[in-house]
Parts: structure tokens; C-alpha cells; sequence
């Protein structure tokens, strides 16, 4: 008896399993925009139209703590480490990755790179993004997303549109966390509002940098985004030897080989630069950034490649000096005027009242410090703005409710169902659906327009 063999056996794999998440697939990977691991977790969020902090909560926290024993409250006091070189990227990685299914999620952070990266100065403290990419992918239908490369301090422009990038939401004007819990991609997680912008709002953009700054800004964007680009391709670590031997090669070419004079000519300290040549230490990211610009050479050249016979030295004059700059003088605060500030601002009627935050800003002393010398009079401070943001908030809600009321009659009397997706075309603040009272009025509309006895449009 005839089989067909395409046939012979109709059960199940047994290796076949569902994730618990969806398996989104990072975007950019192998290229200067690789997408961020904190993006690709708010993108898993909205996927399951959840904030990202429940996901975090309720999915994630539960993995890391049982499997690495971290815990939440150390994650959201440091979300920029979920980018970076350390335990907490690879942790979240790890958990992501056991959730979705999806693999090579340590691609997605500057753990490659741990060997080579120092922490310190490495990644912003807050959110910054390109507005004409976010435009852009919104306007082409692309996915729109955070590159990891738009997380690290070195990095002020985008390399593709040659703009600055933007750290405070033009509406709101404040400045957002790498992962707040209702971070969403292209919106400020304050506001809600969007944060795309057309090239033509950003015309002056860099206009208080010279042409050589902006140049120079440009090259350190670029060539930051090919080292990134090419971390899927790393055969091997690079290690702190690798790249003491890199240095060594162009301290040859330089100076034949004598480091004070290369210290000389970089305006490095040279024991410092002894210290790289040795394996002994590194320099910061934003320090080896400007030591490739001094030497003409990208990144990733400098530790791939045999640098050229004759190496011309761009002026120094573009960058500034290459050191650290010394320590700053303790500042004396005088107690007296810093307690009649406070008290303006606690009792003027300022609308809407300043955040601590922005408090801190306004006086240019450290929010800690003014908390540590007037605990009582930063609470009150606190507690002004969060019910005004609260009665605010209330105020919002209510609009959004109003506004889905007149979204539904106006598209029943056009003919059409007032799904949730054509009611948020019609609402000026379509983000606020997230919340249960405001997805609770299309069906409150829905029901008034059908008790008054209307024929409904078919879904």
C-alpha cells in the first residue's frame, strides 16, 4: 500500500511551545539606528496595549528577581542602565528574551562593548530623539522606534537628518525618563503629545555651532552609529589588550612611539595615556570619541584597521581640550535667600506650579541639596504640583469623554461604526484611550444613540 510521505506523521513537534509575549523583531539591527532594549520593551507594551510599567511589574520584575534576584524599585530608580554594558541590561535582556521568544536581545544593549565602555558618562540620564525621524517613520508607516545610538551622551545629533537631538518635549518643555511607565514611542511620556517634527520647524537648529561643530558633531554621530552597526558582526570580544594594542599603533605613527609627546599633542595627561597603552585602564567613550577625531580615524577603524602612514592631526580648537576638566570649588549656598525663594514659589499662584524639578533648575542647586536643608518646604512644593496635576488630569479626562461623545454621533451620522480607532482620529489627545473611563464613553455613546432609537451602522 501507497503512503505519501509528505503525511506519514501528522503530531504536533514536541519542542513546540507559546510565548508568553509577543515575539516583536528588534528593528535596525546591523545598522548605525539598532533599536534601544528599552524601546523594544515599550513597543512589547503597547503591543499588549499595556502601560510599560505593568509589563515591567507584572512580567518582567517577577523573571529577574526569581532568576538574577534584582528587583523593580533598582530598575526604575536607573532605567538608562537597561541600555548600558552591565547586569542590569543583560538581566532584562534575559527575561525579554525567556518571554518572547525572541533571541539576541544583548544586541539591543552596549553589553558587546562592556570591555571597552566605561559607565561613567556614558548614557543620557534622560530620553532624547530625533523629531524628523520620528516624523518621518510616522508619516512612511515604518515602525517608529528609540535607536540604542540616541541614548548615549557622547551623541548630540542625528546622523541621518544632521540635527540636534531634542531632551524636552516642546508642549510640555519637560524632560523624560528612558523608561517611565507610560513610556510610548514618538510621545512624551508627561504629556502624551507628539513629539515627530517636520525638517522645516528645525531650520536654526544648530545654529549657535559653528560650521566645524557642526561638522564635528555630525562625524561623532556617524561614526559612534557604525561602531554599534557593527556589533552583530564582532567575531570576538574586544578587550581592553585589543584596544591598548590599537593605541599603541597610532602613538607609532604620531609621535614614533613616545607618549608624552602624543600626550603633548592630544593635550591628554601622559601618565593617563600610559595607563591606556598598557592595558591598564580606558578612556571614557566621549574621550575616545574625540581621540579618533583628533586622528582622522572612525571607531571602528581605530581598533580594525592599521592606521595610515601619515596621520594629520584635526585642530584641537573644534573639540576643545581632551582632559577632564578640574573639579569645581565647593559652592556655599547661602540657607537664608534659598529659604525665601521656596517660600515665593510655595506661595505664588504660578500656573501651573513648578515641579521640584524644576525648582532645582530655576535656583541651579541640586534638588537633593534644597531637600536636605528644607525637607518640609520641598514637600509642600511637591504636593502643590501633583494636585494640580491631578485636578488637571480629571480635567483632561472629561475633555476626552466629551470629545469621544461628539466622535461617535459624528460618525454614526456619517454612516460608519464608531470603532475605537476611528473615534481616536477624532480626539486631539487620542493617547488618553489608555485609560478605562475614557474607553468606557464610546460605549456610553453607543448606548445613548441606540436608546434613542437610531439605526446603528454595521462594525
Amino acid at each position: 500500500m501507497k503512503t505519501n510521505q509528505l503525511y506519514h506523521d501528522l503530531e504536533l513537534p514536541s519542542h513546540l511551545c507559546r510565548s508568553r509575549l509577543f515575539c516583536i523583531e528588534p528593528v535596525g539591527i546591523g545598522t548605525q539606528l539598532t533599536e534601544s532594549l528599552i524601546s523594544l520593551t515599550v513597543r512589547l507594551a503597547e503591543a499588549h496595549c499595556l502601560p510599560p510599567g505593568m509589563l515591567m511589574e507584572k512580567e518582567v520584575a517577577p523573571i529577574i528577581a526569581r532568576t538574577h534576584g534584582g528587583n523593580l524599585h533598582k530598575i526604575y530608580s536607573h532605567t538608562a542602565a537597561l541600555n548600558s554594558t552591565g547586569v542590569m541590561a543583560l538581566n532584562l535582556a534575559s527575561a525579554l528574551e525567556k518571554l518572547s521568544g525572541q533571541k539576541n536581545l544583548h544586541l539591543l544593549t552596549l553589553a558587546p562593548w562592556s570591555e571597552l565602555m566605561p559607565s561613567r558618562k556614558l548614557l543620557r540620564r534622560d530620553r532624547a530623539w530625533c523629531p524628523v525621524c520620528y516624523e518621518n517613520w510616522y508619516t512612511t508607516k515604518n515602525v517608529i522606534y528609540e535607536p540604542l545610538l540616541w541614548s548615549l551622551e557622547v551623541v548630540k545629533a542625528c546622523p541621518s537628518h544632521r540635527c540636534l537631538l531634542l531632551e524636552s518635549c516642546p508642549y510640555c518643555h519637560q524632560k523624560n525618563l528612558p523608561l517611565a511607565w507610560n513610556s510610548r514611542p514618538g510621545y512624551c511620556s508627561k504629556c502624551q503629545e507628539w513629539l515627530g517634527s517636520l525638517p522645516s520647524n528645525l531650520a536654526e537648529n544648530l545654529k549657535n555651532f559653528s560650521e566645524d561643530e557642526s561638522k564635528a558633531l555630525i562625524w561623532i554621530a556617524d561614526s559612534v552609529g557604525d561602531l554599534l552597526a557593527s556589533t552583530p558582526y564582532l567575531t570576538s570580544p574586544v578587550t581592553k589588550d585589543s584596544f591598548a594594542q590599537a593605541f599603541r599603533a597610532h602613538i607609532n605613527l604620531v609621535s614614533n612611539g613616545n607618549i608624552a609627546e602624543f600626550a603633548r599633542q592630544l593635550q591628554l595627561p601622559k601618565n593617563t595615556v600610559w595607563l591606556w597603552c598598557n592595558g591598564r585602564n580606558l578612556p571614557q567613550l566621549d574621550t575616545w570619541v574625540h581621540i579618533c577625531y583628533r586622528l582622522n580615524s572612525s571607531l571602528i577603524d581605530f581598533l580594525t584597521q592599521r592606521p595610515e602612514q601619515d596621520i594629520c592631526l584635526t585642530p584641537v580648537k573644534v573639540l576643545g581640550p581632551l582632559h577632564s576638566k578640574p573639579r569645581a570649588e565647593p559652592r556655599v549656598i547661602d540657607t537664608d535667600h534659598l529659604e525665601q525663594q521656596l517660600e515665593i514659589i510655595l506661595l505664588n499662584h504660578e500656573c501651573p506650579p513648578p515641579p521640584m524639578e524644576e525648582v532645582a533648575r530655576r535656583l541651579e542647586i541640586h534638588r537633593e541639596t534644597i531637600f536636605r536643608l528644607f525637607p518640609e518646604m520641598c514637600r509642600a512644593i511637591s504636593a502643590k504640583y501633583d494636585q494640580f496635576q491631578k485636578i488637571r488630569h480629571h480635567r483632561e479626562i472629561e475633555q476626552s469623554r466629551k470629545e469621544i461623545n461628539q466622535a461617535v454621533l459624528k460618525l454614526y451620522s456619517e454612516g460608519l461604526y464608531p470603532s475605537e480607532g476611528q473615534v481616536a482620529q477624532l480626539m486631539s489627545k487620542p493617547g488618553y484611550l489608555r485609560y478605562k473611563q475614557v474607553r468606557a464613553a464610546i460605549k456610553e455613546a453607543k448606548l445613548e444613540f441606540n436608546t434613542q432609537g437610531r439605526n446603528l451602522p454595521n462594525s
